[in-house]
């Protein structure tokens, strides 16, 4: 059976218990974390359990309730138990509301039903309502597609990350387990900075594999770039290498190269949506899109153009699963509110996700990949 892995969130003074009384109990793989960094680490562990701390502050109640709403809706098949450290403790009820499948007391003698209460909840989530034999296929599918995922985790460049005057923030929300949202960013040797978002065609494993591709295609890219010339040139380039592998999906990117120095914007798109955002002191307004998918066409069309930048600025970028989730009937009207939830949320990716309800969205028809650029 596959090793099952839990993550403690808490920064209570009996989570170093919590975490021994579980290691002592045998379970092996037991990972603790900051409450400020649960969303994080769950990302990149997928637990197969979280258990939550609820202090005994006011305000870090209200906290552990935030947190317990942002992580049921954006991973609605983690288990989450909260784990009260006062046998008064007020706010479970309202903590299994919001979310929890179950809770604990870690005091007194209640402390000994923690693993009674962690194994439940483990064998709970295996089964899923699923009955022997295809319970095990799909628990082995089910592996597969986390580990997957963790290659992918492990292939985007680390986030935020600043160079060259420049903050990169992303941030992926896959509709399954795997994406076929990309992005990816590096300096180049002459100092500028190159940036892109990408959406591969369809959806699950099929199209996270293509991502691994672009990966590769990146790695070399940094070094070639300089010799490719224009963003143009850069699009065609990828277009060329996709076409060699005759791919049963396409991609959309956006591609940008920003020289600091300079002031200067160049871009390209190859029929990425929704069109990128600039923002600046004058307001926020869309680049222009167009151009081809990749890996479609042997001479595709891209236009090459350039920007003269302020000394602030923020490039704001989003795959198109972004108005799949956004409740305005017309596509003019989604993108007016994506326009003006960018111009009040530019600099602020949490804030920015939050208001647009991707965390709040019960499922998610569609990838989600939300990318920001910005002048520090």
């Amino acid at each position: 059976m596959a090793q099952q892995h839990i993550l403690i969130a808490s920064s209570a003074p009996d989570a170093p218990g919590i975490h021994a009384d579980l290691a002592e109990s045998g379970f092996a793989a037991i990972h603790l974390t900051a409450p400020e960094t649960a969303i994080e680490n769950i990302r990149s562990l997928l637990p197969n359990l979280l258990l939550l701390s609820i202090a005994s502050r006011p305000d870090a109640e209200l906290s552990s309730l935030s947190l317990l709403s942002r992580i049921c809706g954006q991973f609605p098949q983690l288990p989450v138990v909260v784990v009260a450290s006062e046998l008064d403790t007020p706010t479970v009820p309202e903590h299994l509301a919001a979310g929890a499948v179950d809770f604990i007391y870690y005091a007194g003698v209640q402390k000994e039903l923690l693993t009674t209460v962690v194994k439940r909840n483990l064998a709970q989530g295996r089964l899923d309502h699923l009955e022997g034999e295809s319970s095990i296929a799909y628990s082995m599918l089910e592996q597969d597609q986390k580990s997957g995922f963790r290659v992918q985790q492990a292939m985007m460049p680390n986030s935020p990350m600043s160079f060259q005057g420049l903050t990169f923030n992303h941030q992926l929300y896959p509709s399954m387990i795997m994406s076929g949202d990309f992005i990816d960013y590096f300096e180049l040797p002459d100092g500028r900075a190159a940036f892109y978002i990408a959406d591969v065609s369809g959806h699950g494993a099929s199209c996270a594999f293509i991502t691994v591709l672009l990966k590769s295609l990146s790695r070399r890219l940094a070094q070639e770039l300089v010799a490719q010339g224009s963003t143009t040139d850069v699009l065609h380039w990828f277009n060329a290498e996709l076409l060699q592998w005759q791919l049963d999906h396409h991609v959309t990117m956006f591609f940008g190269i920003i020289d600091q120095e300079n002031r200067m914007l160049e871009y390209s798109n190859a029929a990425h949506f929704p069109g990128t955002i600039l923002c600046q002191e004058a307001g926020a307004r869309f680049l222009k899109i167009g151009g081809q998918p990749l890996g479609l066409y042997v001479n595709p069309n891209y236009e090459n153009h350039s920007i003269n930048l302020p000394s602030a600025y923020s490039v704001v970028m989003f795959s198109d699963g972004v108005f799949e989730i956004m409740p305005q009937a017309s596509l003019e009207a989604k993108e007016a509110e994506l326009l003006a939830t960018v111009s009040h949320r530019q600099h602020d990716l949490d804030a920015l996700v939050d208001e647009l309800g991707v965390l709040a969205a019960d499922t998610l028809p569609d990838d989600i990949a939300v990318f920001t650029v910005a002048s520090v």
